[in-house]
């Protein structure tokens, strides 16, 4: 194998670890915020003495369906 190719693998290798890494974080980040936002409805719906009606429908795209209904 010639240097050049030696290099131009190295070269994509690391381009892929930091694609991995990025998405990885992105979709970290995704679901913490989707977990805050679910916390806060929650939340103000028992504060407005609701009844909490939560579906998620899809772990990976954080697809979730939220109803608060009065009591």
């Amino acid at each position: 194998m010639s240097i050049f190719k030696k290099v131009n693998l190295k070269g994509f290798l690391w381009i892929f670890i930091m694609a991995l890494f990025g998405v990885s974080f992105i979709t970290h980040t995704h679901s913490y915020f989707n977990t805050k936002e679910i916390n806060l409805l929650i939340t103000g719906c028992y504060e407005n003495s609701g009844e909490v009606k939560l579906e998620i429908h899809n772990n990976l795209t954080s697809s979730y369906s939220f109803e608060c209904k009065p009591k």
